[in-house]
């Protein structure tokens, strides 16, 4: 999700355990090695503390998406050296996991072989690595552009990283577009498709702008999958409490499967997110 109006903060999401664990920050929660990090991931999502790697332009492209930094100008071998440098950064802030966006153009053309110079980095850092797929910018109706570009995107990706233990794909960001039954039927769909994927290393949006992760998580289908959970400040004008949003995540009926991959408030308006929250909503949720 991008609001056009603001500057968002994508860099951090979260992944809980269990509800009795909602106040944990990540940082407190134990990193598993990365060896063993792909069992985790259903039994314990705590492990990820992660970061949004976007493409400064938004990730809603027609064209291939390139993440800040990183230039389709660049060889694989400088891709690589170019997220080496990146990727240090993150790991310095004490970042894990990394969630990196894909489209057909990004994987299905001539930007890919440069591209996965990026995404090997990661991996040989011993970093989880989300591979998410992105709409295109024309669109922007929360349904996938093109089915055939769609299953032959996932196609050559799952060739090439479906072994790699700490690769994660996740179907769709925020498939709005789409009812709880569609939607499902197509995660249903992409598991049939790749049958080889194991199932703790997907993760499914929730319905809507990746909202109703319950209605996903309930689908028996789904139920071995990883959840991907959004939550912004606009989602919700009634949330005018630290507690109404803490309620939220409260309300998660999976939190042993379910990652929080975005979450955002207003970056350039000047507030002290520090100071008392008083009534404000958006420091309420940099809070709860």
């Amino acid at each position: 999700m991008k609001n056009p109006s603001v500057v968002i903060l994508l860099l951090c999401f979260f992944a809980w355990s269990c509800k009795k664990e909602m106040n944990r920050t990540l940082a407190e929660s134990t990193v598993a090695p990365p060896s063993v990090q792909a069992t985790l991931a259903f039994t314990s999502t705590a492990a990820f503390k992660g970061g949004n790697w976007a493409d400064p332009n938004d990730n809603f492209a027609d064209g291939a998406v390139v993440p800040s930094g990183l230039s389709t100008g660049d060889d694989y071998a400088t891709t690589k050296a170019k997220a080496g440098n990146i990727l240090a950064y993150f790991q310095q802030q004490g970042i894990n996991t990394v969630r990196m966006p894909v489209n057909p153009p990004s994987v299905l053309q001539s930007w890919w072989g440069a591209y996965t110079g990026a995404i090997d980095d990661a991996v040989g850092k011993g970093m989880n690595v989300i591979l998410c797929y992105w709409e295109g910018a024309s669109s922007r109706d929360g349904i996938v552009d093109n089915l055939t570009d769609f299953w032959n995107m996932w196609q050559t990706i799952t060739n090439k990283y479906g072994n790699t233990a700490n690769v994660y794909f996740e179907v769709f960001n925020e498939p709005h577009g789409y009812s709880t039954a569609n939607l499902n039927n197509l995660y249903a769909q992409w598991l049939t498709n790749y049958p080889a994927i194991p199932h703790g290393r997907v993760l499914l949006d929730g319905v809507g702008y990746a909202t109703d992760v319950n209605a996903v998580g309930a689908d028996s289908r789904l139920n071995t999958c990883l959840l991907s959970y959004h939550n912004y400040t606009w989602f919700d004008n009634n949330k005018t409490t630290v507690a109404d949003w803490e309620s939220a995540i409260e309300g998660l009926a999976y939190p042993d499967r379910t990652i929080v991959t975005e979450f955002g408030i207003p970056m350039t308006n000047g507030k002290d997110y520090l100071g008392a929250p008083g009534s404000d909503r958006e420091s309420l949720i940099s809070r709860g």
